[in-house]
């Protein structure tokens, strides 16, 4: 009987044996091949370890996938600001031709005229690129204290009004103090890149508004933006203008929610109506 016995339980063990190489010699091949495991066996070692090595495949597989988007974007990245950096450099040497050609005093004087704005449009864009470099950096802390951030919205207004009033624009601010928690500089290159987003995209009216809690909303008018996400928009580099031909970087909203980011602000509202693209953010109310 207890011979008996042993032998069952030989051939138990044997068959156990055999499964266990079975099953082995399956999840190896099944790594081999990247695919997720499945086992047949049920033991919760085994299922243990199958779970460990699936979700460990898993990351390095969506590790694989962000890294060739990293490249891609930083390979856009580069031909963006090339072409953004290039296209004024040809202006500036086009009209030198011009000029040296040029015995006219006042077209001298016009061609001067257009190459110092180039100059200086150049010289805007490398300052753009300098900050985004600062931005993008983990190690960059925005330094804040208690500002009124009506007060910085009314003084960009004043600063944009001869842009603006050619947009007859419905302006709503506080009679009293907004006071965030926020970086002066900061806030003020929020609001105005948000400004100046409006009146590019602008066919006619505006609503700006800044409240008590904080909001500023920005509403306009504007055929543009029919056939793309305005999610997009606050995404680095991205522009509505494909060719962009307007000199428009890309890069004035996805600094605006870099720099509310650092300041524990956001993007409250982006949307696109019946032509009307809305924009709103939040600052951090001190308390």
């Amino acid at each position: 009987m207890i011979y008996l016995l042993l032998v069952l339980l030989n051939i138990i063990l044997a068959f156990s044996l055999f499964s266990w190489k079975r099953q082995i010699c399956e999840i190896t091949k099944q790594i081999s091949e990247n695919r997720k495991l499945r086992i047949s066996l049920s033991n919760k070692h085994i299922e243990k370890l199958a779970g460990t090595i699936n979700e460990k495949n898993y990351m390095e597989q969506k590790t694989k996938i962000q890294i060739l988007q990293e490249k891609e974007q930083l390979k856009q990245s580069v031909a963006n600001i090339s072409h953004d950096l290039r296209t004024p450099l040809t202006s500036i040497q086009g009209y030198l031709v011009l000029l040296k050609s040029c015995e006219n005093k006042e077209e001298q004087e016009h061609y001067f005229s257009i190459i110092q704005a180039k100059a200086d449009y150049l010289t805007e864009l490398l300052q753009i690129f300098y900050d985004l470099s600062l931005i993008d950096s983990e190690d960059y802390i925005l330094e804040v204290e208690k500002i009124d951030i009506n007060r910085i919205v009314t003084d960009c207004l004043i600063d944009k009004y001869s842009e603006l009033k050619e947009l007859t624009p419905v302006i709503k601010t506080e009679n009293a103090p907004v006071w965030i928690t926020g970086n002066t500089v900061a806030c003020k290159r929020i609001i105005e890149n948000i400004i100046t987003n409006t009146i590019r995209y602008s066919n006619d009216d505006i609503e700006i508004a800044i409240e008590a809690n904080g909001i500023f909303t920005v509403k306009n008018t504007t055929s543009e933006l029919k056939n793309i996400d305005v999610n997009m928009l606050f995404q680095k580099f991205y522009t509505a203008d494909i060719s962009r031909s307007n000199g428009n970087t890309g890069l004035g909203l996805y600094i605006v929610r870099e720099l509310l980011n650092k300041m524990e602000g956001g993007i409250k509202e982006i949307s696109y109506k019946n032509s009307i693209l809305t924009i709103a953010v939040y600052f951090k109310l001190y308390h």
